[in-house]
Order: C-alpha cells, then structure tokens, then sequence
C-alpha cells in the first residue's frame, strides 16, 4: 500500500472521498481526493488560500510526499530533448550545472527553475513513475509542476511552482489536478496516465499521413534552394518509381535572413512563396521550420522591438539561451504587440502556401522573467503564445512541436518531438543531457511511447539512410524502430546518396507501422522490449539493444504474445550489442 504524506500528517490513507485542510502561516492549503471511475487512480486536488489580511506572493508549495519508494525511479524532464528515463540512484546534478556553466549553456533550456539545479537538486517534471507508482498532474495552465526524489529517505515530494502570483486577503486559487495510480504495471500506468491527460485537455491532433523528408540532417544551414529543388525531383522520381507515399517535404533551418526574421530569406533562396510553390509542384505539402518565440541579438526583430522580448529584473533583455553563435532573446507573448506580431508571423508563412509547420526552440516562450503583464505566469505566457500559433495557422495545419516544455503543450500541436536530435552518428557527447545523437533520441523514442496518439502523434525524429558514421545496423536499429513505435516518420538526406539498400530498409519500417505499440519498461535504458497489434501488415514482438553490451538469454515472456498474438518461435533470443531481433506475424486486425 502506498504511503503519503502530507504536512503534519504523518501517514495518509490512499481513497476517494477525503477532504482536509493544512494550516500555512498565511496560507490555507486545502485537500480533496476522489476515486476515477473505471480506473485505479486516485485524484488529488489543492486550494491554496490566502487567510491574511495583505496580499501574498506564493512561490513554490510542497503538496504531498510518497514514501517508501523503491527503485528504479523513472525521471521526465520539462521539455522535448532531454531524457525519460530510469535512476537506480540520485541522478547527479553538478556535472550538468559545470558543463553549461563551461559550454556558456543557459540551464534554462533544462528547466523553467534553475535555482533548483544551483541547489543540487535534478526535478521529475510533470510526472515521476517506478515500477509499482506513477503520480503525475494531467494538465500545466499556471504553475510549474515537478516532483524531487530522495534515495536516502526513499520518499518523493511533489511540488508546484506558482511564480510569485499574487493573492489578495480571501482569494484563493485551485492548482492543477494530481493523479496517483499505484496498482497495474508501470506501462499499463504510463498509458492510463497518458488517457487521462488526453480527457481532461480534450485533445485532437491531425493526422500525419504518408512519409516525410527533411533537409536538417545532411544540410543542416547548408541547404540551398538549388539543392532543396533537387531532392523535390528525386523524391517524385522515387515516389513514382518505388511506389513509396512521400507527401511532405520540410525546409529546414538555413533560410532566413536570421533568428526571428522568418519572413526574410537569406542569399541562397528566393521568398517564400515560390519556395512553398516549387515543393508544391510536384504535389508535396510543403513544410517549414521556424523558432517563433526566439530571436537573435544580430536580428532586425530583436533591435526594431526590444520591448517586445522577456526582461531581467533591471528591464535588460533577457537570454533565453545561445547558440548560432549567438545571444537568444524570448518573445514576450503578454505583449499585445507582439502577440499580434506572432498572429500576422504564421498567417503570412501560410498564406505562402506552407501547410505544416515544425516550430522549435519552444522553451523559450516559458522562460521566467520580467513580461508585459506581470500577474502572468511564465507556463500562462506560453500557452498564449501557443494558441496564438495554433489559431492563426487554421485547422488544416499539421503543427510539429520541438524543444518544448511538455505538458502545457498539449492540445496545441499535432506532432512533437519526444527526444533530442538524432545525428549521422551514435554517440551523444559529453553526456545525456539533450545533445544530438541518435541513440539518446532512439532511447526516448521507446520511453515516451506511452504519449503517442493520447497527447499527439510522437516525433521519433528522422530516419537517416545514407551511408554516414552510423553503421548499417544502427541505421537498421532506428528505421524499424520508428516504425514499429508507429511515430511520425521522416528521412533526412541527400536523396541522390540513398542507393537500394536504403530504399529496401525504408520499405522494410514502413511495412511495420499502423500498429498499436506498447513497450515494456524494466528499468533497463538501453534495453527494450516492445510489440504491436492491430498492425496494417505485420503484429511485431521485437527485443532492441543500444548498449555496448550484448545481452544474453533474454526470454520470450507471455504478455508479449498477449499482447501481440505474435507465437514465438524460440523462447530465448540472444542480441548483440546495437542490434534489433523482430518477429513478424500477419496481422488480421
């Protein structure tokens, strides 16, 4: 039975139906748990109350703590790139503190709450999870949500960041709604939590049909409209010839005139409008990249309106973060002006003829600071600025998300990313903190899983088929990966460099999707064990190893064929190091 712990009650009984009130100096915390039907969650909801007789600034709240936790512990993180993934202990946090303080990394890219990183503590976004727990909020609209675990305690507190909003004498405010399951198995958890948020938010996202192809992962800012021109033609050569759905083609990073001047095109492409019609014209929906709440120091946005952009407190410009070898400024979305600058922003691109856009650097919308309308929250910021987008681009928009703080996202993108880049290599350096690699990004592919098609449709992040650093295994490992998972997907090369190999490994992943996946977590990080039913063609029961380590008599477990009605074969499989073992059964649906 799970033990919680709230304030000066030492130990409280899990149920439906309870109601009680924590005295706070100022503040009246009151608590209400009520039982979900047909489900094994518990509810908790908090009313923070304002009984004294002057206004209150209310910072972070500690709202409950589970003890007796035992490991692993399965951490989120705030936002796309960085990991989901099991500690077996404390995960460090001053290596990560020393490297971006080395790097001249802004730490807001980890977290909307640096202090906490500063004080030596790593925080659980949004939800924390081990094998016979999940707690976790089911919607972000104010308050920043995270929870911190304590291996020498073997306990988990739950907090909620409010951001100094003001209370008056008697006003009180309703925080978001906390789940607590502590019954099923870590995934049947992770997919009834995932069910949960998609009731509570309403979500719908439309559908990503077919195959994609982007420019970043040969191009990167290299991409000329010579070259994009190129691969339009070679993809309609093999969509006719290899009879291969490509449908979207998206314009990468390396376009614009500079950071937040999206409209302006640099020397190596024409406007955007006859980007978007030579794309089009060979009957391609055309895609485009933008960072909408980013701009930099160098940019004609940044220095015609400095005051639309987040402030430090002595009213400089805030950075958000660097990188393009430059300071980043975020986009104040309080501000009316800039708000109406972001609405003309994507009604232009799509009246350009773009109909799907990849908006990154998201983070950067949510970062505290000094706003136009101070009695906002920076999560409250961000979602405005994220209707804004949402609305502005209309319903026939397929919207990507990236690099952007997960639950207050949900409801406004169709797509997002669920890991960090992936790369023509393997390998993240230094260390797993969000850094380009493909196997950190192919990690959070099967972790987050559970998200796909509750909150949105997950972003793998794209197949690479050329020859490149990764082997021809590790080019495997990921293009059947993506598509067993059934996430978004999309290859990014130069199409004149894909020979057949890398047709007939494209053929191979799209012949795994249309499936309902689930994967099952045991506390291994670069072991999975994974399978889908109801597939288009093939039901799948597959084993895949990203370690440097071959993994030894792995047994073929029933709920695997339970799930899958895949009938094994053999009853232990041996897998290499960087491999993927898969057994197919036709799927009759």
């Amino acid at each position: 039975m799970l033990k919680i712990r709230v304030e000066s009650i030492k130990e409280l009984i899990l149920a439906g139906g309870r109601e009680f009130k924590i005295e706070k100096e100022d503040l009246s915390v009151d608590y209400a748990f009520s039982s979900l039907p047909d489900s094994s969650a518990v509810l908790v909801q908090v009313t923070i109350r304002n009984v004294s007789d002057t206004p209150l600034r209310v910072g972070k709240v500690d709202l409950i703590e589970i003890q007796d936790v035992s490991e692993p512990v399965y951490y989120n993180n705030w936002q796309s790139w960085f990991p989901f993934k099991a500690y077996w202990e404390q995960p460090l946090v001053e290596p990560l503190v020393q490297f971006a303080d080395s790097q001249g990394i802004s730490l807001l890219a980890a977290t909307p709450i640096p202090e906490i990183l500063r004080e030596g503590f790593r925080p659980s976004d949004y939800f924390i999870a081990t094998d016979e727990l999940l707690v976790g909020f089911v919607s972000n609209e104010f308050s920043h949500q995270y929870f911190l675990w304590n291996d020498e305690s073997s306990s988990i507190k739950g907090v909620a960041d409010l951001f100094g909003t003001r209370l008056l004498p008697g006003e009180s405010i309703e925080l978001e709604t906390m789940a607590i399951y502590g019954s099923n198995t870590l995934w049947e958890m992770l997919e009834e939590y995932a069910d949960l948020i998609n009731k509570k938010n309403s979500v719908e996202f439309r559908e990503f049909e077919g195959i994609g192809w982007c420019s970043w992962y040969h191009y990167f800012t290299e991409i000329t409209f010579e070259e994009l021109s190129k691969n339009v033609r070679l993809l309609a050569e093999i969509r006719k010839r290899e009879k291969i759905d490509y449908r979207l083609v998206q314009l990468d990073d390396g376009y614009q005139e500079d950071i937040g001047d999206w409209l302006q095109t640099n020397s190596k492409f024409p406007e955007l409008k006859e980007i978007a019609s030579e794309i089009k014209r060979e009957g391609f929906m055309a895609g485009l990249w933008i960072a909408p709440f980013s701009a930099s120091e160098t940019s004609r946005l940044f220095n015609e309106h400095r005051n639309w952009f987040v402030r430090n407190d002595d009213e400089s410009p805030k950075v958000a973060y660097r990188n393009w070898g430059k300071r980043i400024f975020a986009l104040d979305s309080t501000n009316p002006e800039a708000l109406t600058y972001l609405k003309n922003l994507i009604k232009s691109i799509r009246d350009s003829g773009f109909d799907y856009l990849k908006i990154d650097f998201l983070f950067a919308g949510a970062i505290p600071g000094r706003r136009f309308d101070e009695s906002v929250s920076p999560v409250e910021a961000y979602r405005t600025g994220m209707r804004m987008i949402r609305d502005a681009a209309g319903e026939d928009c397929f919207i990507l998300g990236c690099g952007a703080p997960l639950l207050p996202s949900v409801g406004f993108v169709d797509g997002m990313r669920i890991g960090s880049d992936t790369a023509p290599h393997w390998n993240g350096e230094p260390m797993d903190i969000g850094v380009p690699s493909a196997r950190f990004c192919l990690r959070n592919a099967y972790t987050r899983s559970f998200m796909h098609r509750r909150l949105w449709l997950n972003d793998p992040d794209t197949i690479i088929l050329r020859d490149c650093d990764l082997t021809e295994d590790e080019k495997r490992i990921f293009a059947l990966s993506v598509g067993l998972l059934d996430g978004m997907m999309l290859n990014s090369d130069d199409m004149a460099r894909v020979d057949k190999n890398g047709i007939e490994l494209l053929r191979e992943a799209i012949s795994l999707r249309g499936g309902e996946p689930r994967v099952f977590l045991d506390g291994m990080n670069g072991v999975f064990a994974a399978c889908t039913r109801k597939a288009s063609q093939s039901n799948v029961i597959s084993f895949v190893n990203l370690t440097d380590t071959p993994r030894h008599s792995i047994k073929l477990k029933e709920m695997y064929r339970d799930w899958s009605g895949v009938v094994p074969s053999v009853d232990e499989v041996e897998l290499p190091c960087r491999s993927i073992w898969i057994q197919k059964s036709r799927s009759t649906k």
